[in-house]
């Protein structure tokens, strides 16, 4: 063992040169005794001032929107609920690693942040320490087990959001679209469709959906007089001009303060499974979310969401899997491309159909127009009913669409 692992080393040091050796011994001998005795030192200065002040670090991985949004709204409504103790919360939030910086002037106003560079690593050993670290990773993080998100958010359900945008983000955020054409009167939809720039992984490359099977959802919207603005970041491929249409990625407008303002003003956000719906969720605006996959995610975060799952294509037997087989077998929680791949099941995004009509029934619930039937509710319970607390979303009180529900009805 000791051999094979010496030579690795060499077999490293010959293609990456005698830089990288220096650097790993520097760190072997070095840096890490340094970092474990420095670790030491805050642990038996840090421990006892912050349980004697009540201090608790929620260990939320600020990198990700999606957790950033999530994890501290899961967090803060645990503790309105009474759900965990009362404490004084510091949050970890580099500036060099914070995936939006606007959004911690949002949170602020219930936590403490701290931004430094120096400062987070300073006080990063202290997350380290169970009994000091708030663990947030249940909240949304879950894989094979449901996410505590969805208990927390149907608690929470019938008060208000957390959050409001502020009168400057709206007033200067309504300045840059009548800029862009918008009349100050109009309403607009926020769509994002998940691409591989912004987190290039193979294996999550599954979650992703193709912006020109929105194409007819979004003409729904703006033949109904809306708008649509396209968010995301500028690697994603650009949409044909449409009219009432907006593709803000590829504008020179995009900012931190920006993204906030569209997806909390928007009538509904319209996407799949990226944190771009969490933004939404913190802010009260309902979502439609399409191309849903894994399977045990289909649910949204609120009362008022729909979503609907991508198809599972056995590639062995040649024909879809019914939802019942799924939830029955491990496919129905995997998160990587390879599982699937082992597995021989293809992931098969929406119809650009099933896709409009979703968008549809949103359209007509935000305008009060929806209707349901009983054939409709017991199509939604017999599909909950296969679910288990092995699911992610278990517990849900959001909706699957409704039209893919009486479509795909055989498959339950």
């Amino acid at each position: 063992m000791a051999l094979d692992s010496t030579y690795a080393i060499l077999k490293k040091t010959r293609s990456q040169g005698l830089l990288w050796f220096t650097r790993r011994v520097l760190h072997k001998t070095i840096v890490l005794p340094l970092y474990f005795a420095y670790s030491a030192l805050v642990f038996a200065l840090g421990y006892p001032i912050c349980k004697l002040f009540n201090l608790r670090f929620p260990n939320v991985t600020v990198e990700a929107f999606g957790h950033l949004c999530v994890d501290v709204d899961c967090y803060l409504k645990e503790g309105i609920l009474g759900l965990r103790p009362d404490y004084r919360s510091i949050l970890l939030a580099s500036r060099n690693q914070v995936s939006n910086a606007h959004m911690l002037v949002y949170w602020e106003k219930y936590l403490k942040i701290i931004r430094s560079p120096v400062l987070c690593a300073l006080l990063r050993p202290l997350t380290e320490i169970k009994s000091i670290r708030y663990h947030v990773y249940r909240y949304s993080s879950c894989i094979d087990a449901k996410g505590d998100v969805h208990d927390i958010q149907r608690a929470y359900a019938g008060r208000p959001p957390l959050l409001s945008l502020t009168e400057s983000d709206s007033a200067r955020g309504w300045a840059v679209l009548q800029g862009l054409g918008m009349p100050r009167d109009a309403w607009f939809v926020c769509a994002h469709a998940r691409e591989n720039g912004y987190t290039p992984d193979a294996n999550q490359a599954y979650r992703n959906s193709n912006i020109k099977d929105y194409l007819p959802a979004i003409r729904s919207i703006t033949d109904r007089g809306g708008w649509v603005i396209r968010i995301g970041d500028p690697t994603m491929r650009p949409m044909p001009e449409m009219d009432r249409v907006i593709d803000y990625v590829h504008l020179h407008i995009r900012s931190d303060w920006m993204d906030i303002f569209l997806v909390a003003s928007c009538r509904f956000f319209f996407g799949c499974s990226s944190g771009a719906t969490g933004l939404a969720h913190v802010f009260g605006r309902p979502s439609v979310n399409v191309n849903n996959a894994p399977l045990s995610t289909v649910f949204p975060l609120g009362l008022d969401d729909i979503g609907i799952p991508k198809h599972f294509w056995s590639i062995r037997e040649s024909r879809y899997l019914s939802f019942r087989e799924i939830f029955s077998t491990p496919v129905g929680n995997y998160r990587y491309g390879d599982e699937y791949q082992r597995a021989a099941v293809r992931v098969v995004d929406n119809t650009p159909e099933d896709i409009q009509a979703a968008v549809t029934e949103m359209l007509d619930r935000v305008e009060g127009k929806a209707v349901y039937t009983e054939l409709d509710e017991d199509l939604q319970k017999r599909f909950k009913s296969l679910m288990n607390p092995t699911h992610y979303s278990y517990g849900a009180a959001s909706r699957i669409g409704r039209d893919f529900m009486r479509k795909y009805a055989s498959m339950l």
